[in-house]
């Protein structure tokens, strides 16, 4: 084995151990919230609910069949974010030995403290949701073409074995990385097409022919996945308005609460504050230390061309993401998470380029010191103590048996995600069951409901039940009352209706 190859591996680990050391002690401080609830109920299905579950509501079963094989039962939930962790800190330490072999042993050092102290990282990672596995393959990926990148120059020479181990990685990384969620899909879309625009890559032949051969797999792979999985629900969410009427929109305020989240996340609050001068010196210091650095890394592609990946895909992921969020707004932080791959790459490029200068740890060593101090924060943030409120609701409803159930609720504050969070854990142990059939509150969904001998709970506002009643629906078999709501009953089941 070659020093180089020693050194890297060294990085490598040096990075797995500071990202877990940053990320396990956090992941049972949390109770679940909806996604995971999701995330948990597909996992104690049967092989072909999964599936079937994952695909409807437009998502790659991967992750998810990657869990259910690995033994994780659905209720285990702190399990499951072990998994994510170990996945997306694995991702991490690729990519800084990636680093440290084609541009320098600092930068790979560099970046890999720098994303195990990311509070956005942390925070993903610790989800039971696939963006740690995501982040495991774009790892791999990345690093296959810092290699790919790094013969640019080298003519047809470059072409041999050695090149064998880069192509792979790119292949495989890009490919799973596709199948895990449409963030990977826009990834490798981005890499892979601007070069071919770039005149520096597209005017070397050799590099060309060998950059053809790298994407084809991958490509019909991310059209596969596209297709099958991500592009009937994003039209379909995009023609409802669901992220131009929940997110951000794209605007100066938008960009910059889309920055502040995507470096500090909840670390910045957890330690200094939500607010006031010291935070917001903080975050401006901070965030010119990081655009500076980053800079810094991107201008060294012009002697170390590995470096043209992250500046590549960084580059085009976020302008992919703008353009879409012109149509319907997309900015979400955790939709950044391989821009912030490629920004911390880029970040920890540009130290070990300027660590040279003596001034520079001056800005290096606070800054490191600052993120482990926010990483650690976000790591220990408590969450959000669960409304259990609707558990009584929840217990009602769970008297009839479950196959022949149809709920419908009143579309007034989160009451639909409050009973998700109560109703899908009771079907934890039946995975021969599917999600529980749950819709908005209509006349026409009552009747065919009740046409079809179905037990239907409507879970409204006292006004608003009184207003279907008022409208023509027929008189329910019962109704319990929780104060300014109210959970009506029509159905032939005795126990729905016991007090």
């Amino acid at each position: 084995m070659s020093p180089l190859i020693r050194q890297a591996l060294l990085v490598a680990l040096i990075t797995f151990g500071a990202a877990l050391a940053l990320r396990l002690p956090g992941v049972d401080l949390r109770a679940p919230w909806l996604d995971e609830i999701y995330s948990q109920f597909a996992i104690s299905r049967d092989w072909y609910g999964l599936a079937a579950d994952r695909i409807s509501r437009g998502h790659s079963p991967l992750y998810f069949a990657l869990m259910k094989a690995l033994g994780i039962e659905g209720g285990n939930v702190v399990l499951m974010r072990t998994a994510s962790v170990v996945f997306d800190a694995a991702g991490a330490a690729v990519l800084a030995g990636g680093l440290a072999k084609y541009v320098s042993t600092r930068a790979g050092l560099f970046f890999g403290l720098l994303y195990a102290a990311s509070p956005l990282a942390i925070h993903w990672s610790q989800n039971a949701r696939p963006y740690g596995l995501l982040m495991l393959f774009l790892g791999i990926g990345i690093a296959g073409a810092l290699g790919l990148f790094a013969t640019l120059g080298q003519g047809a020479a470059a072409d041999g074995p050695r090149l064998r181990r880069p192509m792979r990685l790119f292949g495989w990384g890009f490919s799973l990385a596709s199948l895990t969620m449409t963030a990977g899909i826009f990834a490798f879309v981005t890499l892979a097409a601007l070069p071919f625009a770039l005149p520096r890559s597209r005017n070397d032949a050799a590099f060309r022919a060998r950059w053809r051969r790298a994407v084809k797999v991958p490509a019909i792979v991310s059209v596969l996945g596209y297709f099958a999985f991500s592009g009937p629900h994003i039209a379909r969410q995009a023609e409802e308005g669901y992220w131009a009427d929940k997110y951000n929109t794209l605007g100066l305020e938008g960009l910059v609460n889309l920055w502040n989240q995507v470096v500090f996340d909840g670390g910045l609050a957890a330690v200094i504050g939500p607010s006031g001068t010291l935070a917001t010196t903080v975050t401006w210091v901070v965030s010119a230390a990081l655009l500076l650095f980053a800079l810094a890394g991107a201008l060294a592609c012009r002697d170390r061309p590995a470096l043209l990946a992250p500046v590549l895909l960084l580059a085009g992921y976020v302008a992919l993401l703008l353009c879409v969020s012109i149509w319907t707004s997309v900015l979400v932080p955790r939709y950044f998470l391989p821009a912030l791959f490629c920004l911390l790459a880029l970040a920890g490029s540009g130290m070990a380029r300027l660590g040279n200068r003596a001034w520079s740890w001056f800005a290096i060593l606070p800054l490191l010191a600052l993120l482990a101090s926010l990483g650690a924060a976000q790591s220990r943030l408590p969450g959000t103590p669960p409304d259990r409120s609707l558990e009584p609701v929840a217990r009602i409803i769970a008297r009839t048996p479950p196959e022949n159930l149809r709920l419908l609720y009143e579309k007034e504050d989160d009451s639909r995600n409050r009973l998700i969070s109560e109703l899908f854990p009771l079907r934890y142990d039946r995975p021969d069951l599917g999600r529980p059939e749950m819709s908005s509150y209509r006349p026409d969904r009552l009747a065919d409901a009740m046409a079809e001998g179905r037990d239907i709970f409507a879970y409204m506002t006292v006004p608003g039940l009184d207003a279907a009643l008022a409208s023509g629906a027929p008189p329910p078999a019962c109704v319990h009352d929780f104060g300014d709501w109210a959970l009506a009953y029509w159905g032939n089941d005795t126990a729905a209706c016991a007090r």
